[in-house]
């Protein structure tokens, strides 16, 4: 969002003249909300699901939420492992995953931070992070983002924070490298303590997604954090048909009989 603020200098010459000169000059300063809603927060928005549940050994571990999909969402927020508070998928050959799914539809995810079990980031090698609009795993063609692909050599850090910018209305943490080796065999595991979602639902902005998107944006859509139009506008109402890319707004005034930056009164 940018705001201009304006401010006057006032300089008065010593003559005799008196003159007096006003210098008014425009500042313009660019306002960036850094963090939006966590969308994943308690699955107050969606469901977490994952393609296996870890089969616990009896003793006091063995409970009815130990490792559920659903516990990646909940606090405490920390890589400290128990399996009361952090997912844990079974040991795969095959392909393992988490996702969390918007029961809203489609969102506009800004962020996703993941806390990983502590001492196990080799767990984490090579794993895929997707953005999708079908619960296909792995999403295959237009459907689905790779918001993040671990290539890096070495462990990966078990806190991090990736930016995806991306439309979605599915999650996908996604790990088919084999970093967990046992005995003599490498395993797919996914151990998941928390993840925090951030971004808006498609048609909101601001830090709570508290606003409404300009309605001249096309399909109403816009960036959650400061609310301008993703692609563009449409000014049916406008005169002229001219409206502003970013904003929406009317830049040659109103259609007869309408009013409101806009043009939608």
């Amino acid at each position: 969002m940018l705001i201009l603020s304006p401010f006057k200098i006032f300089c008065r010459s010593t003559d005799d003249t008196s003159m007096l000169l006003v210098l008014i000059i425009n500042t313009t300063v660019l306002l960036i909300v850094t963090a939006q809603r966590n969308l994943g927060e308690y699955g107050k928005y969606g469901v977490a699901t994952q393609n296996s549940l870890y089969n616990a050994p009896d003793g006091p571990d063995k409970t009815e939420n130990a490792g559920k999909p659903e516990n990646a969402v909940k606090p405490p927020i920390s890589n400290n492992f128990t399996l009361q508070t952090c997912s844990h998928t079974d040991l795969n050959m095959e392909p393992a995953w988490w996702m969390f799914a918007f029961s809203f539809g489609i969102a506009y995810i800004t962020d996703i931070t993941i806390y990983y079990r502590e001492s196990y980031a080799e767990r984490m090698n090579g794993f895929k992070l997707y953005l999708s609009n079908t619960s296909i795993i792995p999403p295959e063609g237009p459907e689905g983002y790779l918001c993040y692909n671990d290539t890096q050599p070495g462990p990966p850090n078990i806190t991090q924070t990736i930016s995806c910018n991306h439309l979605g209305q599915y999650v996908i943490y996604y790990q088919d490298s084999k970093g967990s080796l046992m005995g003599n065999e490498r395993y797919n595991i996914i151990e998941l303590c928390y993840v925090a979602i951030h971004g808006c639902q498609m048609t909101f902005w601001g830090s709570t997604c508290e606003f409404s998107c300009p309605e001249n944006c096309k399909e109403h859509h816009c960036f959650p954090e400061n609310g301008s139009c993703v692609w563009g506008c449409i000014g049916k109402n406008c005169l002229k048909d001219i409206c502003d890319f970013d904003t929406g707004v009317c830049l040659k005034g109103c259609k007869d009989r309408r009013t409101g930056p806009d043009c939608n009164k």
